[in-house]
């Protein structure tokens, strides 16, 4: 109170000395905006005077059956607001106290309104506290405030109303109440400029936002997914959330379930159009405190991407039948030059029975490669029977038998179940045991040994059949490059062979996985579906 005492006292020793104020006068307000200056102001602070007047008018309510009267000014002192209980309305019009007037000290005298804008803090004047005595029968408490954001002083906050009523408990509801309407202006500022950043990011981004609320109704609908989809907001809030198909009908399902929906992709047929675009969405239930609030769709236009993807696959076909037909060309022109030299042979040294051997050898050899070319990449027809695959391999093994023994090699086999069943053709999966079991031998130059294992996967349902051998091995690059068509680790081979086994295999859904080490041997295992019908 001593602050108050003081500030009171210089006010009313200004008014004496400094503006020749007599206390008897009746102080009018004289100084005003023109109704134009008025409405910029009020326009200027809309959101603030909404604010207060939410507050007050509840604070009105508190204090029903006390005459009150609310003022709201600029930092000025000019009126911008004012409402309350018209029971002072007299004393009110007498003062001149209207919209667009300034509360002004050398016109009032002594008032709240100037002194709380000229210290800044609560102020509270209370009957012959007012330097005139008109005013000796009035109980004003002032309050000013700032916006929170960057402090600067927006105005004041008053309550009028008579001494009879007066009590120092309201200017402290006075000041609790423009603390809690600077939270609120603050608040709402924050709120407003997180609104247009989320804007913002919602209308630059190029992927299609959809959101609802719980019950399905549009609240988003930014300008990427107008444009992706060919359909406007306003039509979509309108007529419901049917105007855009499978969009719509994942958003409802997300709504009834209030589960999540990831990565669908879907053809969206364009309205008045053959055209349509392939999409790829997600959408995602919104919670608040454990309650589904709504849903958040989001969507992409993957239609280039398709597109591309697909030009991509043209592109490589394209590029693999040139590689294959260099390739071919390369291993075809070796055959024909001896065949063309020879035959110039013939010509000069008229007929000798090796060059016609060699010929023909040649010519065989071209027509295996031939074969061999157009049987890889074709689908395999595989003729699919119930097969005891030890029998199987017994059967192959003796077969190669007397190769073995060309090579130098010893053949054995272990099979860690006797009766193991797989469907499988049985003559295409002997090809591809024979293939590597060649290969095998013509690893190992100087002999050696070879075991074939089988043994069964309950787990993954799979039977594993094992080629080891200990032969010169391969390097970690060799390896990768396994099944690549005319790729080969042999001085004379074509590169077909191990292509048509991994083709076969695969038509039997099956695997081929290699272990290699140079100069330590290789170990091939083949892994077929056990009871694969």
């Amino acid at each position: 109170m001593n602050d108050f005492d003081t500030y009171i006292r210089a006010s009313k020793n200004k008014c004496e000395t400094t503006y020749n104020m007599i206390p008897n006068e009746v102080p009018f307000l004289k100084v005003g905006l023109t109704k134009q200056e008025l409405q910029n102001r009020k326009q200027r602070f809309v959101k603030e005077l909404s604010v207060v007047q939410h507050f007050m008018q509840k604070l009105i309510q508190y204090m029903e059956g006390i005459p009150t009267l609310i003022i709201t000014t600029d930092n000025q002192g000019y009126i911008l607001d004012i409402y309350g209980d018209q029971s002072i309305k007299e004393m009110v019009d007498s003062l001149g106290i209207t919209l667009g007037v300034r509360f002004n000290e050398k016109d009032v005298g002594t008032n709240s309104v100037s002194l709380a804008l000229e210290h800044q803090k609560p102020i509270a004047i209370i009957g012959k506290e007012h330097f005139h005595d008109y005013l000796s029968e009035a109980a004003c408490y002032s309050s000013p405030f700032c916006l929170s954001t960057n402090g600067s002083l927006v105005g004041t906050v008053s309550m009028m109303t008579t001494v009879n009523f007066a009590s120092n408990f309201y200017l402290g509801l006075l000041s609790s109440a423009v603390d809690t309407i600077e939270r609120e202006i603050q608040l709402q500022e924050q709120n407003h400029q997180l609104h247009l950043l989320n804007q913002i990011l919602i209308d630059s981004t190029p992927i299609g936002i959809v959101m609802t609320d719980k019950n399905g109704d549009l609240l988003e609908f930014n300008s990427s997914a107008e444009e992706i989809i060919d359909i406007k907001r306003d039509e979509v809030m309108d007529n419901g959330m049917e105007q855009i198909g499978q969009i719509g009908e994942y958003t409802n399902y997300v709504l009834e379930t209030e589960k999540k929906v990831e990565n669908a992709e879907f053809s969206f047929q364009l309205r008045e159009s053959d055209y349509s675009k392939k999409l790829l969405l997600d959408v995602l239930p919104l919670f608040d405190e454990g309650q589904m609030i709504g849903a958040f769709a989001q969507f992409r236009d993957m239609t280039n991407y398709h597109e591309l993807q697909q030009k991509l696959i043209e592109s490589e076909k394209l590029s693999t039948i040139g590689k294959l037909g260099t390739e071919l060309a390369h291993e075809i022109r070796n055959p024909l030059t001896s065949i063309i030299g020879l035959t110039h042979l013939m010509k000069e040294n008229k007929y000798k029975a090796e060059y016609l051997d060699i010929i023909t050898a040649e010519l065989e050899r071209m027509d295996n490669l031939v074969n061999q070319f157009v049987s890889y990449g074709k689908p395999s027809t595989i003729n699919r029977v119930s097969c005891c695959l030890p029998d199987l391999i017994r059967e192959t093994v003796e077969l190669m038998k007397n190769n073995a023994r060309l090579h130098n090699v010893n053949i054995y086999v272990e099979c860690s179940v006797k009766d193991v069943e797989v469907y499988i053709d049985k003559y295409k999966i002997k090809q591809v045991l024979i293939n590597f079991m060649k290969n095998a031998f013509e690893a190992m130059p100087d002999g050696g040994n070879i075991c074939l294992e089988t043994e069964s996967d309950l787990k993954n349902n799979e039977v594993h059949i094992s080629i080891k051998d200990e032969g010169i091995g391969m390097t970690k690059e060799q390896v990768n490059n396994l099944g690549k068509p005319f790729f080969t680790t042999k001085e004379n081979g074509l590169g077909m062979g191990l292509p048509i086994c991994f083709d076969i295999i695969h038509a039997h859904n099956g695997r081929i996985e290699f272990n290699s080490e140079k100069g330590k041997g290789t170990v091939v295992q083949l892994v077929l579906p056990q009871n694969n019908e």
